[in-house]
């Protein structure tokens, strides 16, 4: 009889703890979700942040947190899995052990693999009792996401136009100083002609002063990007690694003329036409790249069609970046070229169709990157 007693009594707890965790086990249970930085590089690693707080006098044993976010946000011993659109998603899972009325803080570091918005979808919060018997869940729908920008190729540039000396923009260095561009003074070293000494400043002084002049360049740039995959499918989206390598290519010579104080323009036949109009300066170099980073893998139209409605007047160099050329895109380059314009050509290996290129037009091969098959 005792074992029977002690046998019910055994059963009673565990159908009580049972019934207990059922009605109240997520009860009063708060869980918050935040990102160390809105934006990041590729590479760059970051925190997700999470808090779960049982504000309740019920322990809770086991709960399980599974965090749905982009597969490019990877830290060690994460998973995919496909969710109900047939993309494949990260999935982020972490145990906590919370008693009564307390609050548990952990923080992933994630690796950030690709350029791009990614997103954290929800995260499924699961309670269990002591026994494994109940397992209730809640899903928490969240809208947090980071900006991912590309970091430029790691390739050089080669020459460009270098007939602008002089011009309206100034620069650390250049070929000829600007002799209408003066800053001040400097010291007489004897090469100098008479009318570039400074007489007020040698009066001032008692020393022969000649004037300081500043480098400035007219040099303006016309980024292409090109987002067509070949030249009879131009409305199928383009193998990833080359799509990838094209982007950083742009992201490269945005960054070269921001070295040089040179302006740049960026134009990309995305399924909305992306133009970014010529400027210089820093801010100018990361607005760029939050559209680069936002573009995505579809093209809105042929490039030749496009590169005919550009106005390349007030540019000095096209820099045109692209996987495929026809025979109008090199007879577009060709009259650029024969007006005095700089024409250069990065790709990641356009193979034969790289002997159709003028011969004035400069081709800088773009290393390919590698990026595992994410659907």
């Amino acid at each position: 009889m005792e074992l029977i007693a002690m046998a019910l009594i055994l059963a009673a707890l565990v159908v009580g703890q049972y019934i207990l965790y059922e009605k109240i086990g997520l009860k009063k249970v708060d869980y918050k979700l935040s990102i160390s930085t809105p934006e990041a590089f590729e590479n760059d690693v970051i925190e997700i942040v999470e808090e779960i707080e049982n504000a309740k006098w019920l322990p809770l044993v086991w709960v399980r947190s599974e965090i749905s976010c982009s597969p490019w946000l990877t830290f060690k011993g994460q998973t995919l899995f496909q969710n109900e659109r047939d993309e494949q998603r990260g999935l982020i899972s972490g145990i906590f052990v919370l008693r009564g009325y307390r609050k548990c803080r952990r923080v992933w570091r994630v690796r950030c693999e690709k350029r791009g918005i990614m997103t954290i979808d929800n995260v499924i919060i699961t309670a269990s009792d002591l026994f494994g018997l109940s397992k209730k869940a809640m899903i928490i729908k969240l809208t947090d996401e980071v900006r991912v920008l590309p970091v430029p190729a790691e390739t050089e540039m080669g020459e460009i136009s270098g007939d602008m000396f002089i011009g309206s923009v100034q620069v650390r260095r250049f070929v000829l100083p600007d002799p209408f561009m003066i800053s001040g003074a400097r010291e007489y070293t004897g090469r100098e002609p008479m009318n570039r000494i400074h007489w007020q400043q040698t009066a001032r002084t008692g020393n022969l002063m000649a004037y300081k002049n500043e480098f400035t360049t007219e040099r303006r740039i016309m980024v292409i990007l090109n987002m067509q995959r070949s030249v009879s499918a131009y409305d199928q989206p383009m193998t990833l690694s080359v799509l990838e390598s094209q982007i950083k290519a742009a992201a490269f010579v945005l960054d070269y003329c921001g070295k040089v104080n040179a302006e740049s323009a960026l134009v990309v036949n995305s399924a909305e036409r992306l133009y970014i109009p010529p400027a210089d300066g820093y801010a100018h170099f990361m607005n760029a790249l939050r559209r680069l980073a936002e573009l995505e893998n579809v093209c809105g139209e042929r490039l030749d069609d496009m590169m005919t409605t550009l106005d390349c007047n007030e540019f000095t160099d096209i820099i045109l970046i692209t996987a495929c050329v026809t025979e109008r895109t090199c007879d577009i380059l060709s009259g650029l070229s024969g007006v005095g314009k700089c024409c250069k050509v990065f790709t990641v290996g356009l193979n034969e169709d790289e002997e159709m290129l003028p011969p004035m037009c400069g081709v800088v091969h773009i290393p390919r990157v590698g990026y595992r098959e994410v659907k």
